[in-house]
């Protein structure tokens, strides 16, 4: 039987302050919190709006996409029924801190839209929403709040604040920034509101960059940094010094947007830069099917400078056929011309001269990758130096490159129109005697090409801000 216990229009609830509320949240691990003015259509029914594409919302940590047909009326166009449901851990935290699962609870992307929307929060909860959420009850009732407190573990704790509530009382006038312009993040150890999370970030960079060379680092997982002796330490000294640690679910961000550093021998030399952007393995056809080895002895090629090695590299742009590998890169279910999906079980291929299907990557699969991907990013070329131990130091440069608005759909016209390449460094050592393979699938591009990935772009020199 299900228990009817109602925990957000009862006493406890309605005189719950937001540092209160805080305190409850991190009590039970949470790092981030973020937050939502619900409108009249953010119910059970209509289902809360999150955010126009799935990167708007790479704050929340999320699990496998699945592919389906929406069945929708809305369109009798069969390419604009299509909808991709996103698993989330995702439980409802009462004012005691008590804490109930809601194992139906997804995000469902409309790519056709776009839109991505909450679905299923309500459903096998067990206990009673007080109507709040019912369109047919309190469901359209304004002034309603829903927060999500974020664990490093990536679980998603929310909280509904109700009309009336001490908690709805003090929102506004508490710190935050805006992080999309549905989200505000709660400024948690701040005492001052944010005029913007860029003006925040810009003054942070312009801040790295005065300290001239900065020790190779990285931050532990409760907050404290330690010598990082690794040569790859540019990305991890930047995020210690952004105070951003580890964790499970998403790439670093700081307010929202994601931190991308490469290294560069002058300031000035920004655009030919290969950024890898996301290294996904293939999930179907040969190279899964038959396994890494077989795929290797199939395609892979003799390495002439080692001995008993087989290598899988070359530059694969999309319709043309590689020189070293003799793939051709190909994407299925996504329409050029007017840019959008017309199959949800769309892929990439490598296809063979056969026309065979050497490896492909899901759209669904995909996706789970280039979530990741904030909608707003910042790059920051560095400098780098060997200290007498053989570690490094990095200088930040002064001149930074701020994107706006990328989505998955414009992954797929990048790579439609080479901008985006696949670009891997796979091997099998020992091939003849006990062979062992090492696994590279990425996808990259010049940073000079990082505007067709995203709708606006700001050069900024953080020294004249």
């Amino acid at each position: 039987m299900t228990n009817t216990t109602k925990i957000y229009d009862e006493g406890e609830s309605k005189s719950l302050s937001v540092s209160n509320l805080i305190n409850i949240f991190c009590d039970k691990g949470v790092t981030r919190i973020y937050y939502k003015l619900l409108s009249p259509n953010d119910n059970s029914k209509n289902q809360p709006y999150m955010g126009g594409h799935i990167t708007d919302l790479a704050f929340i940590p999320t699990g496998a996409v699945t592919e389906s047909a929406s069945v929708s009326r809305k369109t009798k166009v069969h390419g604009r029924k299509i909808k991709y449901s996103i698993e989330l851990d995702y439980s409802w935290l009462s004012p005691e801190g008590k804490i109930f699962p809601a194992p139906d609870a997804k995000l469902i992307y409309y790519p056709q839209y776009p839109e991505v929307r909450l679905s299923g929060f309500v459903t096998r909860c067990g206990f009673d929403m007080g109507g709040w959420m019912d369109p047919l009850k309190n469901g359209r009732a304004p002034g309603r709040v829903l927060f999500l407190g974020i664990t490093r573990s990536g679980k998603i704790l929310a909280y509904l604040a109700i009309p009336g509530s001490r908690i709805v009382s003090e929102i506004s006038d508490y710190p935050s920034v805006e992080v999309t312009g549905v989200f505000q993040e709660l400024n948690v150890k701040g005492k001052l509101k944010i005029a913007s999370s860029k003006e925040a970030l810009l003054q942070e960079l312009r801040r790295i960059h005065l300290q001239n060379w900065i020790e190779s680092k990285r931050l532990n997982s409760d907050g404290t940094a330690r010598k990082y002796t690794a040569q790859n330490g540019g990305g991890y000294t930047l995020e210690a010094e952004l105070g951003i640690t580890p964790n499970g679910y998403s790439d670093p961000d700081y307010m929202g947007w994601e931190i991308k550093q490469f290294g560069v021998t002058r300031c000035e030399l920004i655009e030919s830069k290969p950024l890898t952007l996301i290294t996904p393995e293939p999930d179907g056809r040969f190279y899964v099917d038959q396994g890494v080895e077989a795929f290797m002895r199939k395609y892979g090629y003799a390495n002439t400078k080692i001995a008993d090695r087989l290598d899988f590299t070359g530059r694969h742009m999309a319709g043309e056929i590689c020189k070293k590998s003799g793939l051709m890169l190909v994407i299925k279910g996504y329409d050029s011309i007017n840019k959008e999906i017309t199959d949800a079980t769309g892929c990439i291929a490598l296809i063979d001269r056969d026309g065979n299907p050497a490896s492909i990557w899901t759209f669904g699969k995909l996706m789970e990758h280039w979530n990741r991907k904030h909608a707003k990013a910042a790059y920051i070329p560095s400098l780098s130096r060997k200290e007498a131990d053989k570690s490094k130091s990095y200088n930040y440069c002064n001149n930074i490159r701020l994107f706006e608005g990328t989505t998955f759909p414009g992954l797929l016209h990048a790579l439609t129109e080479s901008y985006v390449y696949y670009d891997p460094g796979i091997k099998l050592e020992h091939a003849s005697t006990a062979p062992t393979n090492k696994r590279r699938s990425q996808f990259r591009i010049k940073s000079g090409l990082l505007s067709h990935l995203y709708k606006k772009q700001s050069d900024v020199d953080v020294l004249a801000i």
